[in-house]
């Protein structure tokens, strides 16, 4: 069980070793502002949105992960994080330096933390997310987002993406999206994902086997030749979404991804919309860190 005097014992070495690893330069280099994903082309429902845009979502979305994390820890973290909270119109040039900051919270709060911090919005969005499954009978709808970029291929960057995850390499996981607060290789291949996914309020904690490609609901585009994909679980296994992330070579040089979530029909469809730029955000940072 983590107390706060074991918390505190073992935050202290762990934000060490974060500042080490910021000082030193080996942190993910994700887009900013003063290189917003360079090269990049992003669509929500067929138009290309300014790529500052989605560093200014990822910019409010910083301050609500830094409003979760600092409501039951202080002490060591409430500096840091109220840098965060006391500017709510954080300015987009503070991206980077909050990635960071988040970065070292989560490192020093710990998965064990972690989960004992969101367990009440756990429960909650599990219990919503069995009723949403059951109302939906069996229907689905699907958040997509695309992406183009003018350099890499489609290849290169799957194996990027499979290595960080064979690997787990978590800061290549979650420090893409404010919103990811665990995103964990199991033993058994599965990932373990403890996030806030599009529209919703709650945190969810839930499981993609990346393996089980049968179940996955959501149409394979025979456009996109490459893709990534697998079913989403509860702990008891039932399943409550999946993904289809595909791509594709441009025929001038560079490559395409066509990105989709499938969730339950019975969810508000604002949900669904906003986990557009929750797409757009974590993806838009991957491949910019797979480019870089």
């Amino acid at each position: 069980m983590l107390t706060r005097r074991s918390f505190m014992t073992q935050a202290a070495g762990a934000t060490a070793v974060a500042g080490a690893a910021v000082a030193t330069g080996t942190g993910i280099s994700f887009a900013t502002p003063e290189t917003p994903a360079t090269g990049l082309r992003t669509y929500i429902d067929g138009t290309v949105i300014d790529q500052i845009k989605i560093v200014e979502w990822e910019r409010r979305r910083l301050s609500v992960a830094a409003a979760r994390m600092r409501r039951d820890y202080v002490g060591l973290l409430a500096g840091e994080l109220d840098s965060l909270l006391a500017r709510l119109s954080v300015t987009v040039e503070d991206v980077p330096a909050a990635r960071a900051t988040l970065a070292r919270a989560r490192l020093a709060i710990g998965p064990d933390g972690l989960r004992e911090l969101l367990a009440g919005e756990l429960v909650a969005s599990e219990s919503a997310a069995r009723a949403g499954t059951a109302a939906s009978g069996g229907r689905w709808q699907y958040s997509v987002t695309e992406i183009a970029s003018d350099r890499g291929t489609a290849q290169g960057f799957l194996d990027w993406f499979d290595r960080a995850r064979v690997t787990d390499d978590r800061a290549v996981w979650t420090d893409a999206c404010p919103d990811h607060y665990i995103i964990a290789t199991l033993p058994d291949g599965r990932q373990e994902v403890i996030e806030v996914t599009g529209g919703a309020v709650l945190a969810s904690q839930f499981f993609v086997d990346y393996h089980d490609r049968a179940r996955v609901v959501i149409p394979a585009d025979p456009a996109y030749p490459l893709a990534v994909s697998g079913v989403a679980a509860l702990a008891d296994g039932e399943i409550i979404g999946s993904v289809r992330h595909q791509f594709r070579d441009e025929p001038g040089g560079g490559f395409r991804g066509r990105l989709q979530v499938a969730f339950p029909a019975a969810l508000p469809a604002l949900y669904v919309n906003e986990h557009r730029w929750h797409l757009a955000c974590e993806f838009g940072n991957w491949i910019t860190a797979y480019l870089r």
